[in-house]
Protein backbone atom coordinates (compact mmCIF):
# COMPACT_ATOMS: atom_id res chain seq x y z
CA UNK A 1 0.00 0.00 0.00
CA UNK A 2 1.45 3.33 -1.10
CA UNK A 3 0.82 6.29 1.20
CA UNK A 4 1.77 9.95 0.78
CA UNK A 5 2.38 12.07 3.88
CA UNK A 6 1.68 15.62 2.74
CA UNK A 7 3.41 18.76 3.99
CA UNK A 8 0.91 21.17 2.46
CA UNK A 9 0.29 24.91 2.64
CA UNK A 10 -2.31 25.74 5.29
CA UNK A 11 -4.24 29.01 5.69
CA UNK A 12 -6.39 29.76 8.71
CA UNK A 13 -10.15 30.08 8.17
CA UNK A 14 -9.90 29.67 4.40
CA UNK A 15 -11.52 26.33 3.68
CA UNK A 16 -11.84 26.99 -0.06
CA UNK A 17 -8.05 27.25 -0.20
CA UNK A 18 -7.65 24.09 1.84
CA UNK A 19 -9.93 22.11 -0.47
CA UNK A 20 -7.96 23.47 -3.44
CA UNK A 21 -4.76 22.20 -1.78
CA UNK A 22 -6.32 18.77 -1.34
CA UNK A 23 -7.26 18.66 -5.02
CA UNK A 24 -3.79 19.83 -6.12
CA UNK A 25 -2.22 16.83 -4.41
CA UNK A 26 -4.94 14.42 -5.47
CA UNK A 27 -4.31 15.39 -9.10
CA UNK A 28 -0.73 14.16 -8.61
CA UNK A 29 -1.74 11.04 -6.68
CA UNK A 30 -1.65 8.39 -9.40
CA UNK A 31 -0.33 5.18 -7.87
CA UNK A 32 -1.07 6.26 -4.29
CA UNK A 33 -3.71 4.62 -2.12
CA UNK A 34 -3.92 7.31 0.56
CA UNK A 35 -2.75 10.92 1.05
CA UNK A 36 -2.46 12.16 4.66
CA UNK A 37 -2.78 15.83 5.64
CA UNK A 38 -2.14 17.53 8.98
CA UNK A 39 -4.05 18.46 12.11
CA UNK A 40 -7.01 20.88 11.78
CA UNK A 41 -6.21 21.09 8.08
CA UNK A 42 -9.60 22.29 6.84
CA UNK A 43 -10.00 25.26 9.19
CA UNK A 44 -6.31 25.90 9.87
CA UNK A 45 -4.73 25.52 13.29
CA UNK A 46 -5.73 29.07 14.31
CA UNK A 47 -9.06 28.77 12.54
CA UNK A 48 -11.17 28.93 15.70
CA UNK A 49 -12.20 32.05 17.63
CA UNK A 50 -13.25 30.28 20.88
CA UNK A 51 -16.55 32.11 20.62
CA UNK A 52 -18.97 29.22 20.41
CA UNK A 53 -21.56 30.58 17.96
CA UNK A 54 -18.86 31.65 15.50
CA UNK A 55 -16.95 28.39 15.82
CA UNK A 56 -20.11 26.35 15.33
CA UNK A 57 -20.47 28.06 11.94
CA UNK A 58 -16.87 27.24 11.03
CA UNK A 59 -17.02 23.60 12.13
CA UNK A 60 -17.83 20.86 9.62
CA UNK A 61 -20.47 18.16 9.78
CA UNK A 62 -19.19 14.84 8.45
CA UNK A 63 -22.49 14.47 6.57
CA UNK A 64 -22.50 18.06 5.28
CA UNK A 65 -21.92 19.47 1.77
CA UNK A 66 -18.24 20.40 2.16
CA UNK A 67 -17.30 16.90 3.25
CA UNK A 68 -19.46 15.52 0.43
CA UNK A 69 -17.37 17.62 -1.96
CA UNK A 70 -14.16 16.12 -0.56
CA UNK A 71 -15.61 12.61 -0.83
CA UNK A 72 -16.32 13.36 -4.48
CA UNK A 73 -12.69 14.34 -5.03
CA UNK A 74 -11.43 11.03 -3.66
CA UNK A 75 -13.65 9.19 -6.13
CA UNK A 76 -12.65 11.47 -9.01
CA UNK A 77 -8.94 10.91 -8.46
CA UNK A 78 -9.22 7.32 -7.14
CA UNK A 79 -7.22 8.02 -4.01
CA UNK A 80 -8.19 8.08 -0.35
CA UNK A 81 -7.33 10.92 2.02
CA UNK A 82 -6.81 11.48 5.73
CA UNK A 83 -7.18 15.00 7.10
CA UNK A 84 -7.77 16.90 10.31
CA UNK A 85 -10.69 19.27 10.85
CA UNK A 86 -12.88 20.85 13.49
CA UNK A 87 -16.00 18.71 13.55
CA UNK A 88 -19.47 19.58 14.71
CA UNK A 89 -22.01 17.00 15.74
CA UNK A 90 -25.26 18.70 16.67
CA UNK A 91 -24.15 21.30 19.26
CA UNK A 92 -20.78 19.67 20.07
CA UNK A 93 -17.31 20.52 18.69
CA UNK A 94 -14.31 18.19 18.36
CA UNK A 95 -10.78 18.22 16.98
CA UNK A 96 -11.12 15.29 14.59
CA UNK A 97 -9.41 13.38 11.80
CA UNK A 98 -11.26 11.61 9.03
CA UNK A 99 -10.11 8.93 6.59
CA UNK A 100 -12.08 8.72 3.34
CA UNK A 101 -11.54 5.91 0.85
CA UNK A 102 -11.04 6.22 -2.90
CA UNK A 103 -14.71 5.24 -3.17
CA UNK A 104 -15.81 8.25 -1.11
CA UNK A 105 -16.64 6.19 1.97
CA UNK A 106 -15.76 7.25 5.52
CA UNK A 107 -13.33 4.57 6.68
CA UNK A 108 -12.54 6.14 10.04
CA UNK A 109 -13.42 9.13 12.20
CA UNK A 110 -11.21 9.84 15.20
CA UNK A 111 -11.67 12.57 17.81
CA UNK A 112 -8.64 13.84 19.69
CA UNK A 113 -8.58 12.46 23.23
CA UNK A 114 -6.12 14.90 24.85
CA UNK A 115 -7.30 18.35 25.91
CA UNK A 116 -4.37 20.46 24.68
CA UNK A 117 -6.13 21.63 21.50
CA UNK A 118 -8.38 24.01 23.45
CA UNK A 119 -7.80 27.50 24.79
CA UNK A 120 -8.66 27.98 28.49
CA UNK A 121 -11.74 30.03 27.56
CA UNK A 122 -13.28 27.15 25.59
CA UNK A 123 -16.75 26.27 26.81
CA UNK A 124 -18.34 22.91 27.59
CA UNK A 125 -19.28 22.25 23.97
CA UNK A 126 -15.61 21.78 22.98
CA UNK A 127 -15.10 18.09 23.68
CA UNK A 128 -12.67 15.21 23.35
CA UNK A 129 -13.21 11.72 22.00
CA UNK A 130 -13.55 8.61 24.11
CA UNK A 131 -10.49 6.60 23.07
CA UNK A 132 -8.41 5.05 20.32
CA UNK A 133 -9.65 2.50 17.84
CA UNK A 134 -8.29 0.67 14.83
CA UNK A 135 -9.52 0.58 11.25
CA UNK A 136 -8.65 -1.38 8.15
CA UNK A 137 -7.87 0.10 4.75
CA UNK A 138 -6.66 -1.99 1.81
CA UNK A 139 -6.04 -4.95 4.14
CA UNK A 140 -3.74 -2.95 6.44
CA UNK A 141 -4.65 -1.96 9.99
CA UNK A 142 -4.19 1.58 11.30
CA UNK A 143 -5.07 3.88 14.16
CA UNK A 144 -4.96 7.67 14.50
CA UNK A 145 -3.62 9.92 17.25
CA UNK A 146 -3.67 13.71 17.04
CA UNK A 147 -0.73 15.79 18.26
CA UNK A 148 -0.73 15.82 22.09
CA UNK A 149 -2.39 12.40 22.34
CA UNK A 150 1.08 10.87 22.06
CA UNK A 151 2.49 13.12 24.81
CA UNK A 152 0.12 11.85 27.49
CA UNK A 153 1.71 8.86 29.26
CA UNK A 154 -1.60 7.06 29.81
CA UNK A 155 -2.58 7.44 26.18
CA UNK A 156 0.89 6.39 25.02
CA UNK A 157 0.60 3.20 27.05
CA UNK A 158 -2.78 2.53 25.43
CA UNK A 159 -1.36 3.14 21.96
CA UNK A 160 1.48 0.71 22.61
CA UNK A 161 -1.01 -2.15 22.98
CA UNK A 162 -2.65 -1.67 19.57
CA UNK A 163 -2.09 -4.37 16.96
CA UNK A 164 -1.66 -2.19 13.88
CA UNK A 165 0.60 -1.75 10.88
CA UNK A 166 1.05 2.01 11.35
CA UNK A 167 -0.17 5.01 13.34
CA UNK A 168 -1.33 8.17 11.58
CA UNK A 169 -0.10 11.13 13.64
CA UNK A 170 -1.31 14.46 12.22
CA UNK A 171 -0.10 17.37 14.30
CA UNK A 172 0.75 21.04 14.30
CA UNK A 173 4.17 22.10 15.59
CA UNK A 174 5.77 25.49 15.07
CA UNK A 175 9.37 24.96 16.23
CA UNK A 176 12.03 26.87 14.36
CA UNK A 177 13.95 24.65 11.97
CA UNK A 178 17.09 25.14 14.07
CA UNK A 179 15.46 24.09 17.35
CA UNK A 180 13.73 21.18 15.65
CA UNK A 181 16.99 19.86 14.24
CA UNK A 182 19.04 20.48 17.39
CA UNK A 183 16.56 19.34 20.05
CA UNK A 184 12.96 18.51 19.32
CA UNK A 185 13.41 15.99 16.53
CA UNK A 186 15.33 13.79 18.97
CA UNK A 187 12.56 14.21 21.55
CA UNK A 188 9.85 13.18 19.08
CA UNK A 189 11.92 10.23 17.91
CA UNK A 190 12.42 9.08 21.49
CA UNK A 191 8.79 9.67 22.45
CA UNK A 192 7.54 7.26 19.80
CA UNK A 193 10.24 4.64 20.42
CA UNK A 194 7.99 2.44 22.61
CA UNK A 195 5.38 2.03 19.87
CA UNK A 196 5.87 -1.29 18.06
CA UNK A 197 4.93 -0.06 14.58
CA UNK A 198 5.64 2.76 12.14
CA UNK A 199 4.49 6.22 13.25
CA UNK A 200 3.60 8.62 10.42
CA UNK A 201 4.02 12.23 11.53
CA UNK A 202 2.32 14.84 9.30
CA UNK A 203 2.83 18.58 9.81
CA UNK A 204 1.46 21.40 7.63
CA UNK A 205 3.26 24.52 6.37
CA UNK A 206 2.21 28.10 7.14
CA UNK A 207 3.67 31.12 5.31
CA UNK A 208 4.79 32.87 8.49
CA UNK A 209 8.29 32.54 9.93
CA UNK A 210 6.83 32.18 13.43
CA UNK A 211 4.39 29.42 12.48
CA UNK A 212 4.55 25.83 11.34
CA UNK A 213 7.39 24.85 8.99
CA UNK A 214 5.90 21.61 7.72
CA UNK A 215 7.82 18.35 7.56
CA UNK A 216 6.80 14.68 7.59
CA UNK A 217 8.59 11.79 9.32
CA UNK A 218 8.33 8.05 9.80
CA UNK A 219 9.52 6.90 13.24
CA UNK A 220 10.19 3.29 14.33
CA UNK A 221 12.12 1.85 17.27
CA UNK A 222 13.70 5.17 18.19
CA UNK A 223 14.91 5.77 14.64
CA UNK A 224 13.87 7.97 11.70
CA UNK A 225 13.02 5.58 8.88
CA UNK A 226 12.34 8.33 6.33
CA UNK A 227 11.68 12.05 6.25
CA UNK A 228 10.58 15.08 4.31
CA UNK A 229 12.63 17.61 6.30
CA UNK A 230 10.99 20.51 8.08
CA UNK A 231 10.94 23.54 5.80
CA UNK A 232 9.85 21.51 2.79
CA UNK A 233 6.51 21.39 0.99
CA UNK A 234 5.64 18.15 -0.75
CA UNK A 235 4.94 14.46 -0.22
CA UNK A 236 6.87 11.82 1.71
CA UNK A 237 6.12 8.44 0.11
CA UNK A 238 5.89 5.38 2.36
CA UNK A 239 4.98 1.76 1.71
CA UNK A 240 2.95 -0.34 4.16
Amino acid sequence: MKIGLVSSLMKDNDMSHQVQEIEIYLKQSEGYDLLCFGESFLQGFEGLTWHYEEDLKRAIDVKGPLMDNIKGLTKMYNCGISLGFIEKEDDKLFSSNIVISNKGDVVNLFRRVSKGWKEPIAGKAYLEGTGFHTFTYNDKVYATAICGDVWDDTFLDELSTLKIDALLWPLYIDYSMTSWKNQYLDEYTERTSSLPYDVFMINSFVEDENRSNGGCYVFRNGQIKSELPMGKLGVLTVEV
